[in-house]
Parts: structure tokens; sequence; C-alpha cells
């Protein structure tokens, strides 16, 4: 009677610690679960029929990441660094991010490719491209070649005709993300300035 009794109490002591560590495993699963948002990069073109500019769909991309919803510079300056490498470029480039109103992203153009000193950005180049997607929202981020992540007077009155652009056509801008880099033991990792989150886009 005892030798039952103690198989019975040994089962349900089994049965109760795999129970344990199978919620705790599972808990662990949903708090490091990451999905997958695809990400299209896209050019234009002009249509030889009607004249027209459109779409061409360049590149995808699988990007896994914790929530779908950009809405911190933060994460922007993660995925643009993770996908292009933007902070190790040796010339300066400009990205735009067309995003809808709950800040997923539509589409994602190369619109600007410079020098190492300066970028040429046209600001009817970049309100095409919004259009052309059904943005409600945008975000702009660029980087510096030579690193630094300061914000220079030329980069505040492009913001600010952007700004501008858009709200005369209802698309607002978000941020303008600068990116440059940081020494990280034997390689470099990004660094980012947000003009939102430093209060410049409530001056522009």
């Amino acid at each position: 009677m005892m030798t039952v009794r103690w198989k019975k109490e040994s089962y349900m002591m089994k049965k109760m610690m795999t129970s344990y560590f199978s919620f705790h495993q599972n808990t662990a699963m949903q708090k490091t679960r990451r999905i997958v948002m695809r990400i299209i990069t896209y050019s234009t073109k002009i249509n030889r029929e009607n004249n027209l500019t459109e779409l061409v769909k360049e590149k995808a991309y699988n990007y896994k990441t914790e929530n779908k919803h950009l809405d911190c510079a933060e994460k922007i300056a993660s995925m643009i660094c993770d996908l292009f490498e933007l902070h190790t470029a040796a010339e300066e480039y400009v990205y735009l991010l067309s995003l809808d109103t709950k800040c997923r992203i539509l589409g994602i153009f190369e619109v600007g490719h410079g020098t190492v000193n300066a970028c040429l950005l046209h600001t009817r180049k970049i309100m095409i491209r919004n259009l052309l997607c059904g943005a409600g929202t945008f975000i702009v981020v660029h980087n510096h070649p030579s690193g630094e992540v300061s914000v220079s007077k030329e980069n505040i009155s492009t913001t600010k005709r952007l700004f501008e652009a858009g709200r005369l056509i209802g698309i607002e801008l978000l941020d303008h993300i600068i990116i440059g880099r940081k020494e990280n033991g034997d390689s470099y990792g990004y660094a980012y300035y947000s003009m939102k989150e430093q209060g410049l886009l409530t001056t522009v």
C-alpha cells in the first residue's frame, strides 16, 4: 500500500514539475518571440505609355523585429543599419521611409547619394514617393560618413522644408534621423541623432 501511494505521489510531483517548467518556458518564448516584417525598397520610373511616374520594386527583406510599429528613433536606426550598414558607409546616403499613420513601413527609397561631405536632397522627390505609396507619415534618415552625429544648419533647413511641404499635403514628417558610428571593440557600432527626440521638429 505504501509503495502504491509513493508511486502516485511521485507521479503527481513529476507532473507538477513538468507543468511548471513548461509554463515558464512558454512565457520566456513569448517574451523573446520575434515577428518578421516584410520590407520593400523601391525606385521610380516614367511609364512610356502615359508619361506618369510609377513605383518599381527593387528588393524585399524579411526583417525580424519585436514590433512592426516603428515608434521610436532607436528602432529605426537599428533597422536601417542592419539592412544597409549605413553607419559604415564611406559616402552620404539619404533614405526615405514612407509609413502609414500607425508607423508601419509601406516602402523605403534611396533618395540621395552624395560625396563624403554633402548630398543634395529635393523636397519634390520626397513628396512624389510618399504620394505614390499612399503614405500618411514619413521619416528621413541620412548618415554622416565622418561618424559624427551632430546636426548642421543644412540639416535643420532641409528638415524645415520637408516639414512644411508635408504639412501642406497632409503627410506628416515624424523625424529626421542622422546616423553615425562609434567604436565597439574591434568593430563599429551605430550612433544616431533624432531631431524629434531633441525637440527640433517643434521649432522648424
